[in-house]
């Protein structure tokens, strides 16, 4: 039994050394690409069993290690090929909560949308782009519904976005060169404090009015996944 326990402790530390490796070096070369192949299931089951939603990586006080299942760590070691696992509004089976997940705004927040989730891409965290690109599905079905009749996307409305430890970032919630609705603004200095990174981290976002000043709001939190490619997800319809 003590032979066990020390196994499991040894595979425990290796989850979290992997899982270290990944936060702060990109998964994007050939040595990585051969590494995590070579590993299979067994590393991204690791990853999954590593360190618990809230506890922070010594190295890096800014982000959180956020824990992720095994059957959807085995979910996207495989690739987006796999059928059973259901695919929408979310990656995987990640399903987050109905209201943004920060405590500290539950007394502020009256009427909220419904949570969406996001891949990143290269054109998100580019500096000179400064802008989160949102699906015009997911906004015309979550997010519409909330505005009132004197707030207009073509003229942009001004927001306040929290993270997911309740940091302020003041953005402009707008359409885009005509059709691209987005979140500008303060946008990269939240990309930049989070870390964010194109492929491997996925936000979710809530939009909510402040019952105390009648303003929109956006709630984004993140997580990072071990993907080397941009996942398609197949499209659903919602009753």
């Amino acid at each position: 039994m003590a032979r066990l326990a020390n196994e499991e402790d040894d595979e425990m530390m290796k989850a979290v050394f992997n899982l270290c490796h990944m936060k702060h070096a990109l998964v994007d070369s050939t040595k990585d690409k051969l590494f995590i192949k070579e590993q299979g299931d067994a590393f991204t089951v690791n990853v999954a069993r590593g360190l618990p939603r809230n506890q922070r990586l010594q190295h890096d006080v800014k982000r959180k290690a956020l824990q992720i299942s095994e059957q959807e760590a085995i979910y996207v070691g495989q690739g987006s090929a796999n059928s059973n696992i259901p695919q929408g509004l979310f990656y995987g089976n990640y399903v987050p909560p109905s209201l943004p997940p920060v405590p500290s705004l539950w007394q502020f927040i009256g009427i909220c949308s419904e949570p969406f989730e996001k891949q990143l891409t290269h054109t998100d965290v580019k500096n000179d782009q400064a802008r989160l690109a949102m699906s015009k599905e997911h906004v015309q079905k979550r997010l519409i519904p909330l505005l009132n009749e004197n707030e207009d996307l073509r003229r942009g409305i001004q927001v306040t976005t929290y993270d997911s430890e309740g940091k302020s970032y003041p953005m402009v919630f707008k359409i885009w060169v005509g059709k691209l609705p987005v979140l500008t603004g303060g946008w990269t200095a939240f990309c930049q404090d989070h870390n964010l990174v194109e492929m491997q981290d996925f936000v979710t976002v809530w939009m909510f009015r402040n019952v105390a000043t009648g303003c929109l709001c956006f709630v984004i939190d993140s997580r990072r996944l071990p993907v080397l490619e941009t996942i398609k997800r197949r499209r659903t319809r919602s009753n």
